[in-house]
């Protein structure tokens, strides 16, 4: 039956469906294409210490976003859905995947880590830091700073709100 159809299609003057006219979606374009270097794509913040997390004269920055303490729960929320599960619930290193031959990061409580602002929790989570991916795509500007500000004041400085630490989040 099924060659009797391609013998029927090529009888009619149909043709190869590779024979036909076509447009090819990814060929060179036509038009010289020119981007600055700085570009920003849209929606992006235009300020390079929000952007990136790192200071204009070198460094990490300090977070530009004034959370309140109920955005803290947010962060939690954010840091046990991207992070825990590598870093553990308290950033020790320790996380789920461990065991099933993840290699475990760098404790947040280590004292070269410890000491850092929270740009560098923020950049690490922009663009991956070792083996670990690059969140930029899978989570928002502010809310990857809100983690970076949850790691420094719940797990670090332990500043965190009762209810912060008491709350189950899912």
């Amino acid at each position: 039956m099924r060659s009797l159809l391609l013998l029927a299609l090529l009888l009619s003057g149909c043709g190869w469906m590779w024979d036909q006219p076509k447009v090819k979606a990814f060929r060179e374009s036509p038009l010289p294409l020119a981007f600055p270097e700085d570009r920003v794509a849209l929606g992006e913040n235009l300020d390079q210490a929000v952007r990136l997390g790192l200071k204009p004269e070198g460094g990490f920055a300090e977070n530009p976003y004034a959370f309140t303490e109920a955005d803290l729960l947010r962060g939690k929320a954010l840091y046990q859905s991207f992070c825990a599960i590598c870093h553990g619930v308290r950033g020790e290193g320790d996380g789920r995947a461990i065991p099933l031959g993840v290699p475990k990061p760098r404790s947040y409580h280590d004292p070269a880590v410890r000491d850092q602002p929270e740009g560098y929790f923020y950049f690490a989570a922009t663009n991956g830091f070792g083996r670990m991916l690059p969140y930029k795509s899978r989570i928002p500007e502010r809310e990857r700073w809100l983690i970076a500000h949850y790691i420094k004041r719940c797990l670090l400085l332990e500043a965190c709100p009762e209810e912060v630490v008491d709350a189950e989040v899912h």
